[in-house]
Parts: structure tokens; sequence; C-alpha cells
């Protein structure tokens, strides 16, 4: 039994007045607003220290059950009160595994085993990532004019009198919007005088917004914000007449109508591109404490990877890797590695895997759902927690590389993580971490798992002083989510480009391809290859039919972006740039 099928009205009620959700919502929406992160804490940091304290104890207990006596009802009064603590029978009594399992991911970041599911949840949490996708949809497919009619007339009002537009207080709402727009995509005066408004905080916010492939981010969690910090009564005064944006506060996302991001990516372009706006910015804001912007910073999660609003995928198992197009399980993929990798020693030899296996070693989903089961592994146990950042960083090295020296392994723990190793520090670790399905060594480099099956070790060669070197530990631990790629208009057009032209049947499925497709165009030796196999898509019906000089310029466009393992993570664009 879900918890769409135990809930009552009376309990829906409690959850809509609590979080302050419509009425008019359905029970299946209200819980999804509900499960969100940003009113997962906020429950959780509602409740008394007793029921915090006895929540965290039934995630850690490891038992999958969550049966409990009747009597914690009087301690766990909160979760009560929503509807999460329930009878399941005659003497059983049950709290809500969906909502421990929320409690766990946004509160703890899931430092604990999840619990169980039965069928009837993992049904329920597929109806919430439909909702997700339907979001999503309506969030990339709003425009300006759109958004703008949203607001209420009082609000159209103030934005026309806070930029001085002349003779409008007779205005209806419906012409003072298209006033706005009109104005807006008129030229650059009313966007430039938007962007003399921004603060620390909402060029946070854009720089976000604006160096992601989408036009929103779900990782700055404003919801926290206002409530830390006193001056701020609602997000509104947050964004202060940048009208540009649209917050969503039912799901904490914020957004900027595709519309308007695309006339202000001109405008970037034209002006020095966004490095140079963003010093502008802030060389006119200044440097002054700003306890919003600080706010902002700490709860956000910039460095993940945004292909997901609630991460779903993480609770129940319902998506499990045997689902995928080849039906192979995470089981098949390690005894496969090991049956190729004996005791992980230095030399394997030319030995190779059939080819679904590579295929499998090279599907970038199913290698971070091996990294995130790992990590899991390791928060869990007090004695390997400190793995953690290494796992992180041996991952990040062989994503962004494809293989790495160990003496360039070694300059990188000091350089970024000011760590003092040496090489056979480096093996002793990974030997004790056991992650020789993740990464392997051979003859005193570190390589990405499908290395050995593509080529002989022995013939790899590390120029020590001719890599791509990231700024700092945070960057690095970007290329731990597939994100390979510096942000930028073209490769954003190119990712557009892949998007448009992929058979699948939904958004989940497109985005799964793009990440698919960017991971073999990256370890494409060159531009050709890279041709090559994107045509070799098209055969296989995987990608709609492209005319060559189409195909090639869009390859052009887009693999020159790309962080490469032949370029040792430089873009070509950078060493065509470099040799100017």
């Amino acid at each position: 039994m879900n918890t769409l099928n135990h809930i009552t009205k009376v309990k829906i009620y409690e959850i809509q007045t609590f979080l302050d959700i419509p009425r008019k919502l359905s029970p299946l929406e209200t819980l999804h607003i509900a499960f969100q992160p940003h009113n997962v804490n906020l429950i959780y940091n509602n409740m008394g220290k007793d029921e915090q304290t006895y929540i965290e104890n039934l995630l850690k207990d490891a038992s999958s059950t969550v049966n409990v006596n009747e009597d914690i009802k009087t301690t766990c009064k909160l979760t009560d009160q929503l509807g999460f603590f329930y009878k399941e029978s005659t003497d059983e009594y049950i709290i809500d595994p969906i909502y421990l399992n929320k409690v766990n991911e946004y509160v703890f970041t899931g430092l604990y085993e999840y619990k169980d599911l039965d069928n009837d949840n993992k049904q329920l949490l597929k109806e919430f990532k439909r909702l997700d996708e339907k979001v999503r949809y309506n969030i990339e497919h709003t425009n300006l004019k759109d958004y703008l009619t949203t607001l209420k007339a009082k609000d159209i009002q103030n934005i026309l009198k806070f930029y001085e537009f002349k003779n409008t207080s007779k205005l209806k709402k419906a012409d003072a919007v298209k006033l706005i727009n009109d104005t807006f995509f008129e030229n650059n005066e009313l966007l430039e005088r938007v962007f003399n408004q921004f603060t620390n905080s909402t060029l946070f916010i854009f720089q976000s917004i604006y160096e992601n492939d989408k036009n929103y981010t779900s990782n700055i969690d404003i919801a926290s914000t206002v409530n830390d910090v006193q001056e701020l009564t609602s997000p509104s005064q947050l964004f202060n007449y940048s009208f540009i944006f649209n917050y969503n506060v039912r799901y904490n996302i914020v957004s900027i109508p595709y519309d308007a991001l695309d006339f202000i990516d001109k405008y970037i372009q034209s002006t020095g591109g966004l490095e140079s706006v963003i010093d502008d910015q802030i060389e006119r804001i200044g440097t002054q404490k700003d306890n919003i912007f600080e706010s902002l910073a700490e709860h956000s999660l910039i460095s993940e990877i945004e292909d997901d609003l609630t991460g779903w995928d993480s609770l129940g198992d319902f998506d499990s890797l045997a689902d995928s197009e080849d039906n192979f399980t995470e089981n098949d993929i390690i005894e496969a590695f090991e049956e190729n990798n004996p005791d992980n020693q230095d030399e394997l030899g030319n030995s190779t895997l059939e080819s679904v296996n590579i295929e499998n070693y090279m599907d970038p989903e199913i290698r971070q759902n091996l990294v995130q089961e790992q990590l899991k592994h390791f928060k869990n146990d007090p004695k390997k927690q400190h793995y953690v950042t290494p796992l992180n960083i041996y991952i990040a090295i062989t994503n962004l590389y494809g293989y790495a020296s160990l003496e360039r392994v070694s300059y990188l723990m000091k350089h970024l993580y000011n760590k003092e190793m040496t090489q056979n520090d480096i093996k002793d670790e990974i030997k004790d971490m056991d992650i020789n399905r993740l990464v392997t060594i051979q003859n005193d480099m570190l390589l990405h798992p499908v290395i050995p099956l593509l080529t002989n070790s022995s013939d790899i060669d590390d120029p020590f002083k001719e890599f791509y070197v990231p700024d700092n530990l945070d960057e690095l631990l970007t290329y731990v989510n597939n994100e390979y790629y510096e942000r930028n208009t073209k490769l954003k057009q190119f990712i557009k480009f892949i998007r448009n032209n992929i058979k699948a049947n939904d958004d989940i499925e497109k985005e799964k391809a793009v990440q698919y497709i960017l991971f073999h165009l990256r370890i494409a030796p060159d531009e050709e290859h890279a041709v090559e196999m994107m045509n070799n898509l098209i055969k296989e019906d995987k990608i709609l039919p492209v005319p060559d000089k189409t195909l090639s310029k869009q390859i052009e466009k887009g693999w020159t972006h790309l962080r490469l393992w032949s370029t040792r993570g430089f873009t070509v664009q950078e060493i065509l740039n470099s040799t100017k």
C-alpha cells in the first residue's frame, strides 16, 4: 500500500496547510510538492528534538522494515500530524517508507540505507517522476510574455514604475504585459537596466542558469535562504525587480523564460562573453558583505549535474540497470570486468570483451550508478568514510582524462586536495578501497575501466606537462557527474541539435542518449571519427537522418568544446586559441 492509498483527506489538508499548498491541488500533486527537497527539510527542521532523533535512529537501523509501536505517535507528532504515521494492520503501525527515504535523501544526503519499497510505492514514485517531467516541460517552454501574464496586475504596475515607463497608469494588464515584453526585445536598453539591478545574489543565480544547458536551476535552495535571512520575507525581495527571473515557489525552481535567455545570450556574445559581463557586474556591485548571497551559496548544489528535478531515481530502484536496452545488470558488468582484470594485476594483456559489454562500460549512466553505490557504501561505514573524497577524485580524474600517470594523480592530489601522496600510496589506497570496477592501475597509470578494453595500456603515453589542470577541487569534482564540457553557446546549440534529432519516446530517454553521445564524442581521437560515430548512430536508426554537411558543421560546433581524452582534458578550441 503506497502513501497515496493510506493517507486521508484530512491529512492531505494538514499537509496543504503546513506547507501552504493550494487546496485545489489533488492528493497526488500535494504529496509530490511535499516531497520536494526544500519541503522535506522544512518538515524535519520543524520537528522536536526527540522526533528528529527517533527518525534518524530509524534510518540508522539496517532493517529494511519501518514497523513501529503505537506509542511512538506521541514522539513523532509532526510525522503523525501530516499523515506519515499510520496503522498497517490490527496491531502493526508503520512510518511511511517514501517519507523516510526522502528525509534520508535530502536531510542526511543519503547517509543511510534506503528502506525497501513495495510495488505500490514504486508505482507512486513513477507517478511523481511523470509530474517532474511535466513541470520541467512547462518551465522549458514558458516565454517571457506568458510568464509576465502570470503576475498580478499590481506587480506589473510596479515593474512599469520601477523602470520608468511613461503614461502607463491606465493601461490594462494585457497591454502592460505586451509593453514590457516588446520593450525588452526591442533593443538592449531595458536588459542593461535589469542587469544593473543585479546584486551578488541575482548575479549568482543568473550565472548558474546561463551556464546550464537548460533555462532553469533546481540546485539553488531559495526557500531555505528566505527562511534563513531575516531581512527577506519573500523570494520577490531577493530578485529586486529583475523580472527576467521566474521563481516557482512550489518546486523551489528558478528559471529565465526561454526567449529572454536566448536574447540575453546574443547580447552577452556581442559584448565580449559571459566572463566580461560578470566582471563588469562584480565591479559595479563591489565587495560588500552580502548575507543573502552567502546563504544562497551555502544552500546551493551548483557542482551537481541537473538531470532530474528531485532525484526520484535514487529511491526504490524501480529503474534498475537490468531494465537497460541490453538488459545487462551491474553484476554482468562486474563479472565481465573481473574476467579481464584478474586480481587487478598491472598487466592485463590484450584480452577484450564482447562489444555489448564494452557498450555497457561506455554508458555514463551505468558508471554513475556504480559510483553512487560505492559512495553510499563508504558513507555508511564509519571506518571508510574518509574514502569518499578520494574516490570522487579518482573518478573525476579518469572521467576527465581517460587515463593519467600516477605522477599526474600525485600532483593533482597535492595541488587541489592538499594531500601529499607517493605513487605507492595511491596504489595502496585504491587497493584498500577495492574499486577495481570503477578505476584500475596498469603500468603506473590510473585508467578509466574502458581503456584496457580499447587499447594496450603499454602503448599509452601521458606527457606530464601537457594536460588541462582544473582551477580548484570543486571544478575537478564536477567531472564526477559526466560534466565533460565547457558550457557555452555553441555547445548548448549542439546539445539542442542532438536532442532534437534523437529517436526516443520521452525526455528522460533523450537526456540519457545525449549523455551517451557526448561521452562517445569526447573519446573520439579526431573530428573524422566523431562524424563517423554519429553516422553509425544514424545507420542504427537511433538518430534522425541528417545531411552530411549539416552533421559535419554541427560536430565541428560542439566537438571542439568538449574536454577530450585525446587532448588530455583540453578542448580543441582552447588549443586553437593558445596557438593564435
